[in-house]
């Protein structure tokens, strides 16, 4: 599990993203998140 404050904006959650699980796990192909969709289709 990687933590993640509620009051982090987008641009940090987008790093770790980037930074921690697409360097270490790759490319995903499903992105599990129980917010907007919106979001995931920025990626």
């Amino acid at each position: 599990f990687i933590f993640y404050k509620k009051s982090n904006i987008i641009k940090d959650l987008v790093y770790i993203f980037t930074k921690v699980i697409f360097l270490n796990y790759g490319l995903l192909r499903k992105i599990i998140f129980n917010k907007n969709k919106l979001f995931i289709s920025k990626f």
